[in-house]
């Protein structure tokens, strides 16, 4: 009994703690990305742009030191864990460190030799200084990664958890007290950029502190009481006054020939366990480093390529980082539309791994094309109503209006970036881990090639019309290689009817609504006046797409009955007699009431 008990419960702390991990990586990338509104608003866009550019490269060295190695630290430590051996877990944490630390000192010495370089090949000398300082977060983040996958390894998520929120409130934190400082005594720009990102290094520094310190502290607790211990069973064993049996001549010659043996053969063992170990390590690694780096490649190829260009397009060096730092702008909210896109999927994937395991591939695929139809409804949704409200969100948090009209481009370049975020998590789910890494690697071609064809002509807007172009080509492709391995069909015209009409009546309204807002709010200062637009019209977006989606007949209960946790509640009958308020009591032919959604 105590066995079925543990089976079926088993799996309860296992999702826990994935959740309690994940909310933290959410939570952890929502504080980064939040906290470049302070940082533009108090040292200007040409200190943001320098900074977005110099942190571009920070985190492709970042993720080159480190990327792949935890994922690996985790499966080996699980391995060792479960089959009982602990010396061979603390020997893959050891070996693990000496080579993370290893990369990531000769990442830190590269960048603090060629920072002159680097800067140069951006086209802003300087940026040097930002580069030098960046490069001290390597001397901490190896480390902290390691001991995160180890701890993850063991099942332990509370700390790897703490350690990420550690780490970014520590970075900020140390960011806004640098900025504040170089503020005050009127720094540069180029110095400003410099001093915020040594918060990189602080907020390094704190993970590290919040994994090893606990770490060190149970370490000490458990050598005092093996100690304790021992010396009980010492006193207990040894009658007081006796000495130790001396050995013969021969047996002595033979004690020291066992042990000088036994020595060798571990010498021997630990040799051919270390090659393993490194082996093994770097074939999970490396291809969930392929994985990783794909990812950052947008934001360094616009660090390397967009100052370059629209400086050789007839801006100064200060005009180019100032118009990077406002193109960042909408990068921003970019950011935080596919990171809400991919959050949300990642709740779908363990039902496809289920579906997957059980090979059920029609479920595989109902929860696929479900997930994708909602996943099309939220990148429209949210790239026409960012494109319309622009430039009041663009004043509200960030004090003018420059950039708004790369930002109203950027609004669809978003709604992309959330169909691929989506799309991958699926492919995931499903167990296709390499796709969505080629096809981000393929959309960073498309980046390059875009942004030297149109930034020159059309400066950050042309740069805009490139991340457009190159989110919606990882898009399509993700989108693509899902339908071949979900079987998903087609959207029909009369589906995709229904969404432009709700897509329409939302347009309309945030429209008409934030024309009366404007008229209302003149009299305010700039900057709360647009706060009281935009935000009345997001909400009142949201609230007219989702009944006019209801009202079409595009959101039914075929769609609600699968979410989890509406099926069989009040809240599926509450949406009920809603969809029949808006049809007016008509039916619709097209959904069923009785749909039983697919299992998992």
């Amino acid at each position: 009994m105590t066995d079925r008990r543990t089976r079926s419960g088993g799996s309860s702390p296992l999702l826990k703690g994935a959740a309690l991990l994940g909310g933290a990586a959410l939570l952890s990338k929502l504080i980064g990305t939040l906290q470049k509104i302070p940082l533009q608003n108090l040292a200007g866009d040409e200190a943001f742009g320098l900074y977005s550019a110099v942190y571009a490269l920070a985190v492709m060295w970042m993720t080159l030191a480190a990327a792949g190695v935890p994922v690996a630290v985790s499966v080996l430590v699980a391995e060792r864990t479960a089959e009982g051996d602990e010396d061979g877990a603390r020997r893959v944490l050891r070996w693990s460190a000496g080579l993370l630390g290893a990369s990531g000192l000769a990442a830190f010495a590269v960048l603090q030799l060629a920072a002159d370089t680097f800067a140069l090949w951006m086209g802003v000398p300087s940026a040097a200084d930002a580069i030098r300082m960046s490069s001290l977060a390597l001397l901490f983040a190896p480390l902290t990664a390691v001991l995160r996958g180890g701890a993850q390894g063991r099942m332990d998520m509370l700390r790897p958890a703490a350690s990420q929120l550690a780490e970014q409130c520590a970075r900020v934190a140390f960011m806004l007290a640098a900025l504040l400082w170089a503020i005050g005594h009127g720094w540069s720009p180029a110095s400003t950029a410099a001093a915020v990102h040594g918060g990189m290094a602080a907020g390094a520094a704190g993970g590290l502190a919040a994994m090893a310190i606990p770490r060190l502290r149970r370490r000490r607790e458990g050598r005092e009481a093996a100690a304790s211990v021992a010396g009980r069973a010492s006193a207990r064993s040894s009658p007081r006054g006796a000495a130790p049996a001396p050995l013969s001549a021969s047996g002595s010659a033979r004690e020291i020939a066992g042990a000088g043996g036994a020595r060798m053969g571990r010498r021997e063992d630990a040799a051919w366990t270390r090659r393993e170990l490194l082996r093994r390590i770097a074939a999970v690694a490396l291809p969930v480093a392929a994985a990783s780096v794909a990812a950052p490649l947008f934001g360094l190829i616009d660090a390397f390529t967009l100052p370059r260009l629209l400086q050789a397009a007839g801006q100064s060096s200060a005009e180019a980082l100032a118009s990077f730092g406002a193109y960042n702008r909408g990068i921003a909210l970019l950011q935080l539309v596919v990171l809400a896109a991919g959050s949300a999927a990642a709740a779908l994937v363990p039902a496809l791994t289920a579906a997957r395991t059980r090979r059920d591939h029609a479920a595989a695929g109902d929860h696929a094309a479900l997930a994708m139809r909602l996943a099309w409804w939220f990148a429209a949704a949210a790239a026409v109503g960012l494109a319309l409200l622009a430039g009041p969100v663009n004043v509200a948090l960030f004090a003018d209006g420059r950039g708004t009209a790369a930002m109203a481009l950027l609004a669809f370049a978003a709604g992309a970036g959330a169909l691929q975020a989506v799309a991958a998590a699926l492919l995931q789910g499903l167990g296709d881990l390499r796709s969505p890494a080629l096809h981000l690697a393929a959309a960073a071609l498309v980046k390059a090639a875009a942004n030297a064809l149109l930034a020159p002509a059309f400066g950050i807007e042309g740069a805009a019309m490139a991340a457009i172009a190159a989110y919606g080509a990882a898009a399509a492709l993700s989108v693509r290689r899902l339908r071949r391995m979900a079987a998903m069909p087609r959207p029909g015209v009369r589906a995709a009817g229904r969404a432009a009409a709700s897509l329409a009546a939302m347009a309309a309204a945030v429209a008409l609504l934030a024309a009366a807002l404007h008229a209302l709010a003149g009299g305010l200062p700039p900057r709360a006046a647009a706060a009281l637009t935009a935000l009345p019209c997001v909400a009142a977006g949201a609230l007219v797409f989702a009944a006019a989606l209801v009202a079409t007949g595009a959101l039914g209960p075929r769609e609600w009955g699968a979410l989890p946790g509406v099926a069989g509640t009040r809240w599926e009958a509450r949406l009920a007699r809603l969809a029949a308020a808006l049809r007016r009591g008509r039916p619709d032919p097209n959904d069923s009431t009785h749909f039983i959604p697919p299992k998992g």
